[in-house]
């Protein structure tokens, strides 16, 4: 007798165990999602470079060169503001001497880096080009990237696509296992990034313009390749049987 009720005692704690490790079974998902999208924002990059020997006559060169840019905007239409100056700096410059087989002082150079932020429809892109090409004597970076309210609409767009990627693949694993999804116990969310890879499109277009030689327009080469922003987002949830 006292054997019997020990077996049923056994089997008893043996069918309590299953159902506690049976109501604590949870699947965990990775949802990923991918959007494209063609970049708005574009931004002119030029090195405005004056030298002379006297520091201070370099110093001023480099400001009025500045000034006559803006004036340049100002006067056809263009909103000054739109340019922006990076920095400011002076250095000496040296150069190799044959004779003195040395290094001698060749005067001052001074650079103010600067950046023109316009939107890829803005109708005077045309005319910043033409003024950049025909009033520096330097090349210039042209770049394309996403907006502030295109990076913000995305992330958005991916979390919810990202959800319902990991919520699809967890119904079909708990359709297939006979199971049924429980509530949920745990999201881990990765930031927004762009897709990276030999294949992908690069997140900003990157173009040289040769003062001298290039006579095309701007809207010519305002053709960016459209951008890849990817996400991933992992759900457990608990399962019932």
């Amino acid at each position: 007798m006292k054997r019997i009720i020990l077996s049923l005692a056994v089997l008893l704690f043996s069918l309590g165990s299953f159902a506690q490790n049976n109501q604590g079974a949870i699947i965990s998902v990775e949802g990923k999602s991918l959007v494209k999208l063609m970049p708005e924002d574009l931004s002119f990059t030029v090195n405005l470079s004056v030298k002379d020997n006297n520091y201070t006559k370099c110093a001023e060169m480099a400001v009025e060169k500045m000034d006559n840019i803006k004036k340049l905007f100002v006067k056809n239409g263009i909103d000054k503001d739109l340019l922006k100056a990076n920095n400011y700096s002076i250095r000496e410059i040296q150069k190799y001497d044959p004779e003195l087989r040395q290094s001698v002082f060749d005067g001052y150079e001074a650079n103010i880096p600067v950046t023109i932020r316009t939107k890829r429809d803005y109708k005077k892109n045309d005319k910043i080009f033409e003024l950049i090409k025909d009033n520096l004597e330097s090349n210039f970076n042209l770049n394309f990237s996403l907006s502030e309210e295109q990076m913000n609409a995305v992330k958005e767009k991916l979390i919810t696509l990202a959800v319902q990627d990991a919520r699809q693949k967890a119904e079909w694993i708990a359709k297939a296992s006979g199971t049924t999804l429980g509530k949920i116990k745990n999201i881990q969310y990765g930031e927004a990034q762009r897709s990276i890879g030999p294949t992908q499109p690069e997140l900003r277009m990157f173009a040289m313009m040769d003062q001298a030689k290039s006579s095309a327009q701007i809207t010519d080469v305002l053709n960016p390749d459209e951008v890849e922003m990817n996400t991933n987002i992992f759900i457990s949830w608990e399962i019932n049987q």
